[in-house]
């Protein structure tokens, strides 16, 4: 017996050497690979995949081939000139789109960014209307950016691409596409304070650098199309593993006289777009996809809607090649060796229960990581937390998953993802107490540790419910508390079962991994609500005065210059009415200034009475304020509103028991007989309210 374990493993050795002689002794086949751009640490994985080998391991002798401002990288793949390429998002719109074919998504968010310079905490997106805009080929993404903001592309005026950050900074464009992980390193070497408008703000989120082929290369060659994939993939794995051992290596075969402080800050950079901690490399999302196709068709760009199952690379579900070969080599040899045929038998079947256990973890892993993609592309918290316990379904039979969200400052759980329990007994369990007692959830969460009760139809803790529990079918829950970094509860995670149990080793571990996940998802999603609602709230600050809540004067100007527009298109006339208060000081000497600012948002809340929706009134100044009259058939409009506003504030205020009287000035300017434009109007009106106030004298 000990020979023949000696024998088998000699022939198991030989068969090795065999597949090993034979892969290297195969000239190697060729194939081009096109950069879309010039070399950098933006394509790393490609230079690694060689260096390290991983292309001729798999019987390939790979060219990368440099691109540059005028190389279409979707041109040279279909035309047959390169084999594989990398493009932008823009690849949906190849005519006709059958000709191409997506083999993975390296970057999960586009580097695309608007760049401007820095014109104070109040420079928005918005202040690219009527501007110069430099942008190069490929942008679609900041057009739809553009265009969701509601800027008008008629308005702005395109130029080509120079690739230089000067003609930013002396002012022949007003802004320009930039790359994060390109031109943001060259403006901070030279010193200039730049605003940065991202697509990602406004839910716009394309893939950046795409791996693609031919619809010839999949139909004639699959076998390559696959193994180059996978070579790839395991070089960008390495490069991303070993930043400085890979900028070494583009230094010194691909770009030598490159910045090396500027690959540094290219690939950490890189990093954050990558995501390779949450996202597997090379993750495909076919949602995202859709989406993005979904945006091409907003803007008129894409007519039909692409043939995903075509569009999208699939590949072959046999992944152990190597295997395969060596059980062929070793087969022939078995055949010459009938007596050991039992024994290679006994061998491969106890490999197919290791390969399905390997393939159930495996699977669990790829579900994990669409959970985490779903979570880099912000996707809905309660869909992600539904995918988390379907997953978790499938993978364990005869479970069912519930997740129970704890809202903010209160002190009770509401179910947010139970796919599979009975409709009425989630209704049931809306609003558990967070206490002991109040069954696994409530206690879980009281506790902040795992409670595990086996029997639940006789246990004191699920008293209260029992007959909505034995209506349901279910015998035992087992629920762990989901706690931020921070150890406060945020939700519960329950698995239950409908016999009585206990969980193993393994649905121990399994349930504190999905807690990680769903914790990561639920503090994400808070994370991004807060943001959202400070930005929200930056937004208005800018555009309002913070006492009185009406229109500052940045949001008057923008109001008025719009105004003009369409007074000017149809032939309309607009009034501009100053308002001045009358001895407003001496109310604030009298009365203090707390009594003061509540007089000026009465006097706001009553102005507001006076005029129409479609009308503008604004906190011009400390007692000034300014009314825009839109839409005027002549001046006798704004006479009748002048009158209004001289008896509404002739009827005295009541602030604080205080009956104080606040008389005004009013001076009113006409759209076009006083100007043509903001200064001119308000001057108008100014001189015209400062001669009614001396009148008054």
């Amino acid at each position: 017996m000990h020979l023949l374990k000696r024998f088998i493993k000699y022939l198991y050795l030989l068969a090795f050497v065999l597949i090993f002689s034979s892969t290297n002794a195969a000239a190697l086949q060729e194939v081009k690979l096109q950069l879309k751009w010039t070399h950098a640490f933006q394509f790393a994985g490609y230079y690694a995949a060689v260096q390290q080998g991983y292309y001729q391991d798999v019987g390939l002798d790979v060219q990368i081939i440099e691109g540059s401002p005028n190389t279409s990288a979707i041109d040279e793949v279909i035309s047959g000139r390169s084999h594989f390429g990398v493009s932008t998002s823009s690849l949906l719109l190849t005519q006709p789109i059958e000709d191409v074919v997506l083999l993975a998504n390296i970057f999960q968010h586009s580097p695309l960014v608007f760049v401007a310079l820095d014109k104070g905490p109040f420079h928005t997106i918005h202040d690219l209307d009527g501007s110069t805009i430099m942008l190069e080929d490929g942008s679609d993404e900041l057009i739809a950016y553009l265009v969701n903001e509601g800027l008008s592309l008629d308005n702005i005026t395109f130029v080509p691409h120079s690739f230089s950050i000067d003609d930013l900074i002396q002012g022949d464009v007003d802004a320009m596409s930039s790359y994060l992980t390109y031109e943001i390193y060259e403006f901070n070497q030279a010193g200039v304070d730049i605003k940065i408008f991202t697509p990602r703000s406004v839910g716009i989120d394309f893939y950046g650098d795409n791996l693609f082929t031919n619809r010839n290369m999949i139909e004639s060659n699959p076998a390559v199309v696959e193994a180059f994939l996978n070579a790839s993939l395991k070089g960008w794995t390495y490069a991303l593993n070993n930043l400085d051992e890979t900028i070494e290596l583009i230094l010194a075969h691909y770009a030598p006289s490159i910045d090396p402080g500027f690959l540094k800050y290219e690939a950490e950079s890189m990093l954050q777009l990558i995501r390779p901690e949450f996202v597997e490399i090379g993750y495909v999302n076919p949602g995202r996809w859709k989406h993005i196709a979904e945006i091409y068709q907003e803007l008129g760009l894409l007519d039909a809607t692409p043939n995903w199952d075509k569009f999208f690379f699939t590949p072959s579900q046999d992944n152990y090649t190597q295997w395969i070969r060596l059980i062929s080599l070793v087969s022939v040899v078995t055949f010459l060796i009938a007596g050991i045929a039992t024994h290679i038998y006994s061998v491969n079947k106890q490999l197919r229960k290791v390969l399905i256990q390997k393939q159930k973890e495996h699977s669990l892993k790829e579900k994990h990581n669409r959970i985490l993609a779903m979570i880099a592309d912000d996707q809905p918290l309660q869909s992600i937390l539904i995918e988390i316990t379907k997953n978790i379904e499938s993978h364990r039979s005869g479970c069912l998953c519930s997740i129970m969200l704890k809202p903010d400052n209160e002190s009770y759980l509401t179910p947010i993802a139970s796919p599979s329990l009975d409709q009425e007994y989630v209704e049931i369990i809306n609003k558990v107490p967070i206490t002991v007692g109040a069954g696994s959830c409530g206690t879980a969460a009281a506790t902040r540790q795992r409670v595990v009760i086996a029997d639940i139809q006789s246990h004191p803790y699920w008293k209260s419910v029992k007959e909505a529990v034995v209506k349901a079918g279910l015998k035992s829950c087992w629920s762990q508390p989901v706690m931020d970094h921070s150890g406060q509860v945020l939700a519960t995670f329950a698995i239950y079962t409908r016999e009585v149990s206990e969980p193993s080793s393994a649905d121990i571990r399994l349930i504190e991994e999905v807690a990680q996940l769903a914790a990561i998802a639920i503090d994400r999603s808070r994370m991004l609500e807060l943001l959202k609602l400070s930005e929200q709230h930056h937004r208005y600050l800018a555009h309002h005065d913070p006492l009185t809540g009406l229109a500052n004067r940045s949001l008057f100007s923008d109001r008025v210059e719009q105004a003009i527009r369409l007074a000017k298109r149809e032939g309309n006339h607009l009034a501009i009415i100053l308002i001045d208060l009358n001895d407003f000081k001496l109310i604030n000497d009298q009365h203090g200034h707390v009594v003061g600012d509540k007089l000026l948002c009465a006097i706001a809340k009553r102005l507001k009475t006076s005029i129409r929706n479609s009308d503008t009134l604004s906190r011009y100044g400390g007692d000034e304020f300014v009314i825009l009259l839109q839409g005027l058939m002549d001046t006798n409009e704004a006479s009748i509103v002048e009158e209004k506003l001289f008896s509404l504030m002739s009827q005295p205020f009541n602030i604080d028991g205080l009956e104080i009287m606040s008389g005004c000035s009013i001076g009113i300017a006409f759209y076009p007989e006083d100007g043509s434009d903001e200064t001119l109007l308000t001057h108008a009106a100014d001189l015209r309210m400062y001669t009614n106030k001396r009148q008054l004298k």
